[in-house]
Order: structure tokens, then sequence, then C-alpha cells
């Protein structure tokens, strides 16, 4: 989930002058031992690394295998949806890192993530000028499984918006990829709702969701997720990840029947409705095949 509020609080914290010393004097590297620095400032135990400082109030924080483990994420995920580009200087290593924030209660969590009560962690990007101002995650740390269950799709937000202007990557492309960092539990249920939707007609036609700056109708959400997810599956499939960031891009500077049949010779997103809808076909047919062995 991306979010729009910043807490100003933690970022006075973060800003004072031991929070960059700790990180830029050091020399970190994700494809070596990384070195750490962990400290306990104004009630908040940070622990920092090349591209990340994980924050929470109180005596413990993230642990530096936590760390690590969200490193080789960040890196993976940069690889997968960036290719090349995940080697540039600016995108490689974060300036400004990006702020986790571990969250050990619901009332803590919804005071940086207003309605979040259905999530378990959400995003924010700033921006300024086509500068990266903030990069930050506010995470459920009270929940079971939370690095499985959420830091991989925030983390895919963050990851992609170092390639589009002002951070701003089209609402469906952003979800349907970060669903794809789900857990395969998640990713099934929010397929399993695409299916229910599209039972009911309740789903968005593709020209409205490629055209959608915000979330859809409440009763559209649930299926938009799934809806989201797989038309970036079915791309991905006909070529890789790296392609379909690629296409999303042109997308933005020539319109997407352009786009579609420069990079997938697809004419147009009418006949992309029909053959994704033939693939969901094929795709819940399998499933059902699957589930009856």
């Amino acid at each position: 989930m991306r979010m729009s509020v910043f807490c100003l609080a933690l970022s006075m914290v973060l800003q004072m002058p031991w929070a960059s010393q700790a990180g830029e004097n050091a020399s970190f590297s994700t494809a070596r031992t990384a070195e750490y620095a962990t400290k306990t400032v104004g009630g908040w135990a940070i622990c920092e690394s090349t591209n990340f400082r994980f924050c929470c109030r109180g005596r413990t924080t993230a642990s530096h295998a936590t760390v690590a483990a969200a490193e080789a994420l960040k890196s993976k995920l940069a690889l997968k949806w960036l290719g090349e580009d995940a080697q540039a200087d600016d995108i490689a290593d974060w300036r400004p890192k990006c702020d986790v924030i571990l969250h050990t209660s619901l009332a803590s969590y919804l005071q940086a993530a207003p309605g979040g009560e259905q999530t378990i962690g959400s995003s924010l990007i700033e921006v300024e000028r086509g500068q990266i101002l903030t990069r930050r995650i506010d995470i459920r740390a009270d929940r079971a499984g939370w690095f499985t269950g959420a830091l991989g799709h925030e983390l895919t937000h963050v990851v992609l918006a170092d390639v589009f202007p002002n951070g701003n990557v089209p609402h469906w492309a952003d979800e349907g990829m970060a669903v794809l960092a789900d857990t395969q539990t998640k990713q099934s249920a929010h397929f399993r709702d695409l299916r229910i939707a599209q039972s009911s007609r309740s789903t968005l036609r593709l020209v409205e969701l490629m055209a959608l700056e915000g979330y859809p109708r409440p009763h559209q959400q649930a299926a938009f997720y799934g809806q989201s997810a797989s038309i970036v599956r079915f791309l991905v499939e006909r070529n890789t990840p790296e392609r379909f960031v690629s296409f999303v891009r042109s997308a933005a500077k020539s319109g997407y029947e352009q786009a579609l049949r420069d990079d997938y010779q697809i004419n147009g997103i009418q006949e992309l409705e029909l053959r994704w809808a033939r693939y969901v076909q094929r795709e819940a047919t399998r499933s059902n095949v699957a589930a009856s062995e």
C-alpha cells in the first residue's frame, strides 16, 4: 500500500547528525559481509546499513541478519525489474536511505498509515524537482511473518520509484508488480478475488484500470489487486520483468496502444484484454486440475 503522510517527530530524529555519519563514514557493500551501525536516540533503537535504517521504539529493533536480508531483497528486486539500471550509482546506493519503521502495535501503525487497518505495510516516496527526498516503509512488526508478508511488497514500490519521473508509477502497474513479491498464499488469495469478481462482472475494463490515478471504488478494490497482478504476470511471462518496466515507461510517453505494439506486438488495449481473459481462463483451469489431483 502506498501512503502520503509522514511522521514529523521521527523525521527530526533521523535528521540528527549521527544518523547520516554512521552510515556515510562506514564502508558498506551488498557483495560482501555488511557493516552496521546500531544506535539508540530519542527513544528509538535504530540499526543502519548501506541502504536502510530500521527503527523501532524501545530497546530492540531489527537484528543485523534482518537488515542484511533486506539489503539482499532490495538487490534482488532491483535486478529483477530494472536490470542493468540497477547498477547505476543513484539506484545501487540509496541517498537518502530507506527508513523502515517497525511498529509494535496497530495504534502506532495507524498514526503513520491512517485507514490501514486491513494492511500490515505501507510505503512513502517524497519527490521534489525529480529528486527523491524520502524513502519510508512502515510495517506492523507485531504481526508474525511481517518480513515475508509485507516487506517485499512495499520494497517493490520503493525500488520502482527510482526509474519513474517523480516516483510516479502507474497505479495498476505499481501494485501489480508489488503483489508479485508477496507470498504465494497471498497471491493465490488475490487471484481468487479476481475470479470471483469476474464471475460477478465487477472487474474494471483494462482501459479504465490503466487510467486509474488512485484506488477504484470499494467494491472493486479486492479484485483490483488480483487483476493488476494478473495482467503484470501475463505480460512478464511474454518477455521479461525488465521489459515490462520499459513498456510502462514507454506508455507514459507514447500511450499504451503504441507501447503494446512496440514491446509486445499486441494491437492495443482491446486485444490485450482478449488475450489476458484467455490467459486467466487457462490459469483457472490449471489451478482447478491441480486442486483435484
